[in-house]
Order: structure tokens, then sequence, then C-alpha cells
């Protein structure tokens, strides 16, 4: 599985009422424990096998596009974080060391 990046507003707008859902990793790649985080997510299964669709933001490179979709969301701003979206809908967010790709796998689960 790639990531695809996130780097503007539209590309957030073509995915967002997806069918399927759509998981955000908010990355800040000088960060130790974001670039942690980021790898231990890649080596999970739900990385490998996951036919969802998996973008990766690099907020420090597009840190106003980061807030705006914290504040679209109605989420605190933070890095690592991930955000999974479903049908337009927030569905599950974490930040740091609650990243868990099994939490990330039932919130899915649940949502279908």
């Amino acid at each position: 599985m790639a990531w695809q990046e996130i780097n503007k507003v539209e590309t957030i707008e073509s995915f967002v009422a997806e069918e399927k859902p759509q998981l955000i990793f908010k990355h800040s790649p000088r960060c130790g424990i974001s670039s942690m985080v980021l790898r231990r997510f890649e080596g999970s299964e739900l990385y490998k096998t996951g036919s969802n669709g998996f973008w990766l933001l690099n907020v420090l490179e597009a840190r106003p596009l980061s807030d705006a979709l914290a504040d679209d969301l109605n989420v605190r701003h933070e890095s690592p974080q991930v955000l999974v979206l479903f049908q337009g809908k927030l569905i599950h967010h974490a930040s740091h060391s609650g990243i868990d790709a099994n939490e990330i796998e039932a919130a899915i689960r649940n949502s279908q």
C-alpha cells in the first residue's frame, strides 16, 4: 500500500464522501514520535492489506490545510494524528501513542 499525499483542499474534497473509509495520517517529518508512530502503522496488517484510502498530510508543508481540516472536523490539530472519514463523517480520530491500527480497523468495521 502506498500513501497518497494531501497538499490542497481539492484533494480532500475529492474523497471526503467516498463509499469506502478514508484514513488521513497527519505527520511531521521532523518529529521523532510522529515518525515512530507512522512506521508502526505502516507495519500493521490494516495498512499492508487495507483497501481503504490512505492519505498522508505533511503538517510542515501544509499547516493551513491541516488546521482547516481540524476546524472542519471539530478536532484539535495534533501531529501525529489519524482521522478516519466515512461518507463525509469523522468516525475515528486519535493522536500520538493513541494511534492503534486495531482500533482504527474496529471503527471502520463498525461504521459499515
